[in-house]
């Protein structure tokens, strides 16, 4: 862990209190910015509790998809030979859930946009967990799939509309366009051409739909849940 985390901030990582204050506040951006800096050991396994804590309470996809990631960090860097011990299976089985919060979360969204477009941040993000998951055998694989789904349903009641998974749509944009602000990005990767990114105005938030709408498509997705998360972690053919 300590190898995962060499670097470290000026700052320490933020009280517990002041974590949970961002996160009822949903300030994502903040809450954001304090939670991928770097932090030595001691202050990164308190980041570790928390994450776990709060997902395990509800928390939105945000949660489980940042802690995925800092789990990634940290197996990555040890690459324990014990699979029950190793914090990539983990990592991997989090990033099922963040799939699962996106599907039955974001079937509240009016704008269906949204949510498809965070399935593609997540496929991007936590490729290297879900490519780790396709490599295990298929007991390992069906166990976590059966842990995710049982983790989802557990925290079903716990929690609230999601509004960051309903945010980064073509609703989001479209205020942005109309009301909000556009400031020119450097271009990288590539790209021909100037980059804008596009600001929603201050007081914008998404639409969600009523629940006659959205609980027959939850209905729906945890149906078909197991059979698509067996497709993210299929071995390629």
């Amino acid at each position: 862990m300590a190898q995962a985390q060499a670097a470290t901030t000026a700052s320490p990582l933020p009280p517990d209190v002041e974590l949970d204050s961002l996160l009822s506040a949903r300030n994502w951006s903040q809450l954001g910015s304090v939670l991928l800096r770097p932090y030595p050991a001691t202050e990164f396994a308190r980041k570790l509790s928390w994450l776990k804590t709060r997902t395990d309470n509800g928390g939105g996809f945000f949660l489980p998809l940042l802690y995925a990631r800092d789990l990634w960090i940290v197996g990555d860097s040890a690459k324990i030979a014990d699979l029950a011990k190793d914090p990539r299976v983990t990592a991997g089985l989090m990033s099922l859930y963040a799939f699962e919060l996106i599907i039955i979360d974001g079937a509240k969204c009016e704008d269906r946009t949204a949510p498809d477009n965070r399935v593609s941040q997540l496929l991007t993000q936590r490729a290297a967990a879900l490519n780790f998951l396709k490599q295990q055998p298929a007991d390992l694989k069906a166990k976590i799939i059966d842990i995710a789904i049982a983790l989802e349903r557990k925290t079903a009641p716990l929690r609230k509309d999601d509004d960051l998974v309903c945010r980064n749509g073509l609703a989001e944009m479209k205020a942005g366009l109309e009301r909000g602000t556009q400031q020119e990005v450097p271009n990288t990767g590539g790209y021909v051409g100037k980059r804008i990114a596009v600001t929603p105005p201050p007081d914008w938030s998404p639409n969600f739909v009523s629940p006659d709408v959205y609980s027959p498509m939850q209905d729906k997705a945890r149906a078909n849940m197991r059979s698509n998360l067996l497709k993210l972690v299929e071995r390629p053919s």
